[in-house]
């Protein structure tokens, strides 16, 4: 009888070759690991398909200065969830998905407050101006048409240059 190692509890691997289910078990455990650290990130575009790009910003400090800056730093996270544009996600390191994704969504931990605030609060002011200003009336009576280009005014000034030679003549 052949020796077995037990990776997880699902899961059995013998010397002679490994069992089917292995592959779907190896999968669920990395992208769900405990390794890698951690970022809370917002989520700026959500078009592509299982793909999100998460902004995630940090404070670091000047070694020799002490000041302290703030960092960021765009990622493409492999989602899973379903997470929209404005949400604030948490993200986790997991194995290279594709030559640019190497990150995956773990939780959703919120929505960007105050974007949706500013946006609500824009709406509400531009109905509440809809209501309060009545839309244009045309009142005038003339044709919108092309316009017709005006002649250019000849500007004449108050010294009148002759030929060379002759005197400056001023006009009143």
């Amino acid at each position: 009888m052949a020796k077995t190692k037990v990776l997880s509890k699902t899961a059995k691997v013998s010397k002679k070759g490994p069992v089917k289910r292995i592959k779907e078990v190896k999968k669920q455990n990395v992208a769900m690991s405990g390794k890698g650290k951690i970022m809370r990130g917002l989520v700026l575009v959500a078009k592509l398909p299982m793909t999100v790009t998460v902004l995630v910003e940090y404070r670091k400090t000047h070694p020799l200065y002490g000041k302290s800056f703030r960092r960021s730093k765009k990622y493409l996270v492999h989602d899973e969830v379903g997470v929209k544009v404005g949400d604030i996600v948490e993200i986790r390191k997991v194995r290279p998905i594709s030559k640019n994704k190497h990150f995956a969504v773990v939780k959703v931990a919120g929505q960007n407050i105050e974007a949706i605030v500013i946006g609500q609060l824009k709406e509400e002011a531009a109905e509440e101006i809809a209501a309060i200003m009545p839309e244009k009336i045309e009142e005038s009576e003339e044709p919108k048409g092309p316009k017709e280009p005006k002649e250019p005014e000849v500007k004449e000034s108050k010294t009148k240059r002759k030929k060379k030679g002759e005197k400056l003549v001023a006009s009143h």
